[in-house]
């Protein structure tokens, strides 16, 4: 009944009940998942690993006949899927934490994967340390007020748009790709900050 109470406002995406369940039931054993993705018209087996949630919800599964490693699938692009009574081994080592950490959101891209380095302003920096935008990051608090905040992640496009509601209150240091993505568009005029 509590959970009656609960709710996640906000836009996002449709995902079928009977598509999570199968998920989840393949999940649970691990069972191979077939299923029809996207605009394909040939059905694959995946092989899950686990489920991400943000703006978009993905299934992180190997499809052991494209390659070994596990990627994203949308589940919302997954139009058909039935749990099949085929065990599989997951990846030796693999964790659904330490695989989330390599992306700032949900987007996986290894070119883009490296160091982040943000600077908050001393007007932000009290409301900025009171977020988590990376599992593993660190806060330096600066002798001018200001919070320099660093972590190893990719999906720059997922930043931006977490840093555009920021305004003019946040600096990328690092990288150089991703400041170059921000800078025309910090805005100074934003009544609050997230």
């Amino acid at each position: 009944m509590a959970m009656g109470q609960v709710t996640r406002p906000g836009p996002r995406v449709s995902v079928a009940p009977d598509i999570l369940d199968a998920i989840i039931e393949a999940l649970r054993g691990p069972f191979r998942l077939r299923v029809r993705y996207s605009q394909d018209t040939k059905k694959r087996i995946l092989e899950p690993h686990g489920v991400l949630l943000g703006h978009r919800t993905y299934l992180a599964a190997r499809d052991p006949a494209k390659a070994d490693e596990v990627r994203n699938f949308r589940i919302d692009l997954i139009h058909e899927a039935e749990t099949l009574n085929e065990s599989f081994k997951l990846q030796d080592g693999f964790t659904i934490a330490d695989y989330a950490a390599h992306a700032f959101g949900v987007w996986q891209d290894p070119a883009q994967f490296g160091e982040v380095v943000w600077r908050f302003r001393p007007d932000a920096a009290a409301r900025a340390a009171g977020f988590q935008f990376h599992p593993r990051q660190t806060l330096e608090h600066q002798p001018d007020g200001s919070l320099i905040v660093r972590f190893h992640a990719a999906g720059w496009l997922e930043m931006v748009w977490h840093l555009y509601q920021w305004g003019d209150k946040v600096e990328v240091i690092v990288p150089a790709e991703l400041r170059a993505m921000v800078e025309g568009y910090r805005r100074s005029d934003f009544a609050a900050m997230p």
